[in-house]
């Protein structure tokens, strides 16, 4: 009991990470990006590069993997997101349109990210040997780089909560997500706070992507799809637009996630879909959904 409790929390934590980012983006612009995941294997990809290459330590690496994906999605947002916004007649319309955008951004991504990794084949190390001293919670032995990913996924979506609570571009955030309209019609800058979420949410993604190069042992340009899918079920159950419902799912994810593994690592994600699917039918709008 105690081993699901501490290393799922291990997975919850990061799980709860890259959906408060999904989360939000999808919440404020409605532009539903299935190329979510694939962010997080570019900021893994960072990581790795600078730690294998130039030694510098993976938590410093934060400071230089979140800024840069922040960086491209605002670009791509720019060149692809900001017209299919101005060009959709209805959040159905945009939601359709940027799903087969996202579509094909997914598949430029994983394509980049594999032909980096060909030609520079020890970037596919991950930095999981990094501080690997062992340290004991609740009972249970884990490895030092565990608990400070945690605990530092733990951390960052904390201060975006404040972020989001206090800070006027969080507020901007707040308002265009619950009325557009009105936010439009008191100065926000609708298109601004598009571009600054959807950045911040690959921004999120990335971090989650370079935490969790610490904890596994290898990187794989095709495992970006597994998290988007896992950061929608965690939105699913908790409720789109609601921070503390992606917390919270993405802990209850991550305790899942752990014990199906531990009995039959192949039933994973069936386990998830059915939980997507337990949720729907049970309640709809998710356990904090308004």
């Amino acid at each position: 009991m105690w081993d699901i409790i501490v290393r799922g929390s291990i997975n919850g934590a990061i799980f709860a990470l890259i959906a408060v980012g999904l989360n939000l983006q999808y919440g404020v612009t409605r532009i539903l990006n299935i190329a979510h995941g694939d962010f997080l294997m570019l900021g893994a990809l960072i990581t790795s590069f600078l730690f294998q290459f130039y030694g510098v330590n993976p938590l410093v690496s934060l400071a230089i993997s979140g800024p840069t994906v922040f960086v491209i999605g605002v670009l791509i947002y720019i060149i692809v997101c900001r017209k299919l916004v101005r060009q959709s007649k209805s959040a159905e319309e945009l939601e359709a349109r940027s799903l087969l955008a996202c579509f094909g951004l997914m598949f430029v991504v994983q394509n980049a990210i594999s032909l980096i990794i060909r030609y520079n084949p020890a970037m596919q190390l991950s930095t999981a040997r990094y501080l690997k001293e062992p340290i004991t919670i609740l009972g249970e032995t884990l490895e030092l780089n565990k608990v400070v990913a945690t605990f530092t996924a733990i951390i960052i979506s904390i201060l975006l909560y404040i972020m989001l609570r206090s800070a006027n571009v969080g507020l901007a955030m707040r308002a265009t997500a619950q009325e557009p309209t009105g936010a439009q019609v008191v100065g926000i800058n609708i298109s601004g706070v598009h571009m600054i979420s959807f950045g911040l949410s690959v921004l999120l993604s990335a971090l989650g992507g370079s935490l969790m190069s610490m904890i596994i042992p290898n990187l794989s340009p095709l495992t970006g799809p597994t998290y988007t899918f896992i950061a929608l079920a965690v939105i699913v159950i908790g409720g789109t637009g609601s921070f503390i419902g992606s917390l919270v799912g993405g802990f209850l994810m991550g305790y899942v996630y752990y014990a199906t593994s531990k009995m039959e690592n192949l039933l994973t994600m069936p386990v998830v879909y059915a939980f997507i699917i337990i949720t729907l039918l049970v309640r709809p709008k998710g356990l904090f959904g308004r």
